[in-house]
């Protein structure tokens, strides 16, 4: 009660000729006001609130009396990748962000638009989120280059690989070969398998890839690759550097007694004819092969581990896809083992922990160079999340995916399917029945997405060309809940950083004058 409340009380006692005892116990007589209402006669009193009546209805129904009958699917949480197109509310995600905060079960995103829509513009925007908050990315097969800006530009390595400019040894045990005497006994042990089973699935992918068809089983090629290797890391290791190719060669040639007992020789003269056929596959990966001299010697920037990384190989010339293909294969393989060093020093006290994103673009080419590539692509991408390794995959359409026999098919739309975050760019109208194989899709979100794929025009009125509608316009997906639409619009900053047009720049400046 106010202080003027309290003088109009006790002029109104004075007036009436009340006392103050009386004036309390009238105050405490009058009934008080409950939840439930007051406990007088007629006062509202119930003993039971009956609940407000509920109905169902769906959103198109229920759009005129609350216009936000559904709630949008995109938390506040990551990078900041644009606008709403439905409400222009702020859209945020990334695979790493989100699964730190619990909101999907795997650091894993794949990226899936038509040519010329901003993909790569969409993966530079969550790569620059992480950067700040203290994360790193590794981009292993820059074909343009998309991400060599935004490497430079946050203080990262670009190391440049293609014939004449830069190698990449396929057997590189990476920045942790020189660090192996200083963990434990068991921890030494197990890397070593690790790095051992790397460089084995990392050769047998380049022959693979050489004959476009699997080792012979039957003559037992990969046994014989893996004792070869096995042999010749550790006589480099004597030698204090890292096994070549050639090394290989040589150890399979020698006919060591090892080797033969495994193929059940019982006479020299069958070792060449057993072993033949692998030996051409390897001699393939020399100097004066299909790849040059990019594999036929040691690496020549070793990466680093506690920075983002950048592997360039735009020098690679389009027309040379198995090449591209096989440096992009091998870029990974080397990459994850950089990864798998940062985080065994980490495990062991030796250097801070710190988390990568890893970026594989232009998954595309890889298939279209060798299907037989998806099975290398499944092992590296299953390994991710044990090492503490987030990955964003990118492709141009659900077809890249759709190899020629099911079981391959299967493999490579798994890459999606096992990705908790997918985002989607402009689709074609016959990629809708593909992408609901893997996950659902409503009409509305159909709809969307194919009228993003439609190309730019030509406006008579000023002779200019609008863009494509769908350019920087994206859809984010986790799990089974309904998309979210929105637009990248991308800064100053960025666009320096990340031109994915430069090499057309003069034809443009010529044609817009």
């Amino acid at each position: 009660m106010s202080a003027f409340d309290r003088i109009v009380d006790t002029v109104m006692d004075r007036f009436l000729g009340r006392s103050e005892t009386a004036a309390a116990v009238s105050a405490a007589s009058f009934p008080q006001l409950t939840e439930k209402g007051m406990r007088v006669r007629e006062g509202g009193m119930v003993t039971w609130v009956e609940p407000p009546p509920e109905f169902t209805a769906t959103s198109n129904q229920t759009a005129g009396l609350w216009p936000f009958c559904v709630g949008t699917s995109s938390p506040l949480v990551g990078a900041v990748l644009g606008r709403n197109l439905l409400n222009s509310s702020v859209v945020c995600g990334d695979p790493i962000s989100l699964f730190l905060h619990g909101i999907i079960s795997s650091p894993s995103g794949f990226i899936l638009g038509l040519n010329g829509r901003g993909k790569s513009s969409v993966a530079v925007r969550m790569a620059l989120a992480l950067i700040d908050q203290g994360f790193l990315i590794l981009v292993a097969g820059d074909l343009k280059p998309d991400f060599a800006g935004v490497v430079l530009e946050t203080n990262g390595q670009v190391v440049q690989v293609a014939p004449g400019v830069g190698a990449i040894n396929p057997l590189d045990a990476g920045p942790l070969w020189r660090e192996l005497d200083r963990l434990p006994a068991p921890m030494q042990r197990q890397m070593r398998a690790e790095i051992h089973a790397r460089r084995l699935m990392t050769l047998t992918g380049l022959i693979e890839l050489v004959f476009k068809e699997p080792l012979d089983a039957k003559k037992q090629e990969q046994t014989v690759l893996s004792m070869a290797i096995a042999m010749a890391a550790e006589k480099a290791e004597a030698e204090d550097r890292q096994p070549l190719v050639g090394d290989v060669v040589a150890a399979i040639k020698a006919a060591p007694p090892q080797i033969q007992s495994a193929l059940l020789i019982e006479e020299e003269k069958e070792y060449l004819p057993q072993v033949k056929n692998l030996l051409a596959g390897l001699n393939a990966l020399g100097e004066h092969g299909p790849f040059g001299d990019v594999f036929c010697q040691q690496t020549t920037k070793e990466m680093k581990i506690d920075t983002s990384v950048d592997f360039d190989i735009s020098l690679i010339d389009e027309s040379q896809l198995t090449l591209r293909a096989a440096v992009q294969t091998v870029c990974w393989s080397y990459g994850q083992a950089g990864i798998s060093a940062a985080k065994t020093l980490a495990d062991a006290g030796l250097m801070e922990e710190r988390h990568h994103l890893m970026i594989m673009d232009e998954l595309w080419q890889s298939l279209r160079a060798s299907e037989l590539l998806v099975h290398q692509i499944d092992s590296i991408t299953r390994l991710n999340r044990t090492k503490g390794l987030g990955q964003l995959m990118i492709t141009h359409s659900m077809k890249d995916l759709q190899l020629s026999t099911d079981e391959l098919t299967k493999i490579a739309t798994g890459f999606v399917e096992r990705s908790s975050v997918k985002i989607l760019g402009g689709l074609a109208q016959n990629e809708m029945d593909l992408l609901e194989t893997v996950f659902p899709v409503s009409e509305r979100e159909k709809a969307m997405l194919v009228g993003w794929s439609a190309e730019g025009s030509m406006n008579p009125n000023t002779n200019q060309v609008s863009p494509p509608p769908g350019r920087g316009r994206f859809m984010l997906k986790t799990g089974s809940e309904p998309g979210v639409p929105f637009r990248v619009n991308l800064t100053a900053g960025e666009l320096a950083a990340h031109n994915t047009n430069q090499a057309w720049a003069a034809a443009q400046a010529k044609v817009n004058r």
